[in-house]
């Protein structure tokens, strides 16, 4: 119980390291001491259109990956589009309802839903986390892998001995 023999906890294949999603950045983060609230982290900005069908992000020019590669809206609709696809059943589960995601820019990502979705899914999908698209065109996203992923959050994996522990450090 609690232990992990990947660092890809995203999918279904092994058991994956507990808290992995500290290390990669997200759209939007919650707000914990309000329900529905959510900010932005790599969204600089969100206009949703007047059906509700559409979001259009506008993303943060400071977003960056922990090598210094930018994050870009390429990053996220890769992200989402994989998730949607290879990811975890539980995952796939809730996104069953984004009908697209797609990078018109560098910096501009937009989210297609499905008209007769739940209130909470767009919620889930932009909390979901961006991997780096360059990274995982060498690597299969589906593969169970103790090799430590590109991330972009506030903490990378430090020192580890697998089934035993994962320490995290604080990016600076």
């Amino acid at each position: 119980y609690q232990t992990f023999n990947s660092f890809n906890s995203f999918i279904l294949k092994g058991e994956g390291a507990q808290g992995m999603d500290t290390t990669f950045a997200s759209l939007m983060v919650r707000a914990n001491d309000e329900p529905d609230a959510m900010y932005g982290q790599v969204a600089k900005s969100v206009q949703i259109s007047p059906d509700k069908l559409t979001y259009r992000f506008t993303l943060r020019p400071e977003a960056r990956f922990h090598d210094g590669s930018k994050l870009t809206a390429h990053d996220a609709a890769f992200s989402l589009t994989t998730l949607k696809t290879k990811g975890h059943p539980l995952i796939l589960q809730q996104m069953r309802d984004m009908v697209k995601a797609e990078a018109l820019d560098d910096a501009t990502l937009v989210i297609t839903f499905a008209e007769k979705r739940a209130r909470d899914v767009p919620l889930y999908v932009v909390s979901l986390p961006i991997f780096s698209k360059a990274y995982y065109a060498t690597r299969p996203f589906d593969e169970s892998t103790l090799d430590i992923p590109l991330g972009s959050g506030p903490y990378k994996v430090g020192k580890f001995e697998v089934n035993r522990y994962v320490e995290y450090e604080r990016v600076k």
